[in-house]
């Protein structure tokens, strides 16, 4: 079984893991609804009339696209720079979320998502958007801004830890659709797997 969630509480999953103020929710609701109108995520405007539901893939694209909002990003700069790599993000979460019950500590557990702030992504060809999309550990973390630096790495860029981002996404889950945490660790896993299974 996957869990499904409804348009409410993928409203309410986000405006807790960004600890949105009671006054300014309406405003936040704003935001989401102004992404659903761009038609993103894809795959859930079912039209006027039609109950639509999300699944983990439409709940973890919007909470990205939310982390990338949060670090400065427009939400139309957001949706473009996102859907032009989301194959390579879902599965780069999805190592994520099936590594984490394995993870050792060591510097090369990859869980930092590296994003590279160029307002020219969506025009650069495509076997570069792979650049800006790149799952880092601690020890390529610490030789990117050691001093010899790293070349590769030109543009503004930030880093957003997964592992952190990934917890404040399961721990709104639990207080808002009431599951077993075990439920909801099961599913999510399933639904990573099935994820890089697509992915290969």
């Amino acid at each position: 079984m996957t869990m499904e969630f409804t348009y409410k509480e993928i409203q309410e999953i986000l405006t807790q893991k960004h600890d949105i103020a009671d006054a300014s929710r309406t405003a936040f609701r704003g935001r989401i609804q102004h992404m659903q109108r761009l038609g993103f995520p894809t795959g859930v405007n079912t039209g006027k009339g039609k109950r639509v539901s999300y699944t983990w893939r439409e709940l973890l694209l919007l909470a990205l696209a939310f982390e990338y909002l949060e670090i400065g990003s427009t939400p139309d700069r957001t949706i473009a720079e996102i859907i032009k790599i989301e194959e390579m993000l879902l599965a780069g979460v999805s190592r994520v979320i099936l590594a984490a019950e394995n993870n050792d500590g060591s510097e090369q557990s990859k869980h930092f998502l590296f994003v590279e702030l160029s307002a020219l992504l969506t025009l650069k060809a495509e076997d570069s958007w792979h650049q800006q999309c790149k799952i880092l550990s601690f020890g390529d973390i610490k030789q990117i801004l050691s001093s010899e630096g790293d070349d590769a790495y030109r543009s503004p860029y930030a880093i957003i830890d997964l592992r952190q981002f990934l917890g404040g996404i399961f721990t709104s889950v639990l207080n808002v659709c009431g599951l077993n945490n075990q439920i909801i660790a099961t599913d999510i896993k399933a639904w990573a797997s099935r994820q890089l299974a697509v992915a290969l």
